[in-house]
């Protein structure tokens, strides 16, 4: 596990310059949404959106939102602790091919 908690990511993710925050009420119907879909249509799958004000059906929620966290190949292998989601690939690519063991002798060998 490459971070104890959500708001440990979040803060990588600034650290990192992937994320935006939004730090005024922004509705939960439709709005949000709207954000989120022209950002994650930006190149390179655009930036992490935190909206620390988000409001349902007009009222102030006391969460914030976070959306678009792992919308990139960078943001990605962040969450996940590697440095490209390339290597992960490779391994699950190698895992996917691997022959399973015949016989006990050749388990035990593995």
């Amino acid at each position: 596990m490459a971070y104890r908690s959500t708001a440990e990511f979040i803060a990588a993710l600034e650290k990192a310059g992937e994320l935006v925050r939004i730090p005024f009420p922004v509705a939960t119907e439709l709005e949000i949404t709207a954000w989120a879909d022209r950002e994650m249509k930006s190149p390179g799958g655009g930036k992490a959106l935190l909206f620390e004000q988000p409001t349902v059906h007009g009222v102030p929620s006391s969460f914030p939102l976070a959306i678009n966290t792992m919308g990139s190949r960078k943001r990605m292998a962040l969450a996940l602790g590697i440095d490209h989601i390339d290597d992960l690939m490779n391994q699950m690519r190698l895992i996917l091919k691997a022959k399973p063991p015949t016989n006990l002798r050749s388990a035990w060998n593995l």
